[in-house]
């Protein structure tokens, strides 16, 4: 479940991004629709829980996989930020959106007028 939760929310944080014109999703295939394949994956996840007991979940237990899902955004977030010195606040973190912030944090406009 923990495994499964980051490579789900490293698709909403990177690539994931669902277009929308006059009402009609226009990329609605996964041709059009990016997530996250094989080569865009960590080879191996290494996950670790520590067994507790909740007294109010069945028989004790509790969700796992959740947990997973909030800090894939903010560590690639911060991670961007570290290595490029731009912060971005919305997603999908693509490297249009770095190159975006990038240009914009240098003050040279996003379309060259050549």
């Amino acid at each position: 479940q923990i495994s499964g939760a980051v490579l789900m929310h490293l698709g909403f944080t990177m690539f994931e991004n669902m277009h929308i014109d006059a009402g009609q999703v226009t990329n609605a295939s996964l041709a059009d629709y990016k997530i996250p394949a094989m080569l865009d994956v960590p080879q191996l996840m290494q996950n670790e829980a520590v067994d507790s007991h909740l007294s109010s979940g069945p028989f004790g237990a509790k969700g796992v996989g959740e947990t997973a899902t909030f800090c894939v955004s903010p560590a690639i977030g911060n991670a961007i930020e570290d290595a490029c010195g731009v912060r971005l606040t919305s997603l999908p973190l693509t490297p249009e959106a770095v190159f975006r912030a990038l240009r914009t944090q240098a003050n040279v406009p996003l379309e060259d007028d050549e």
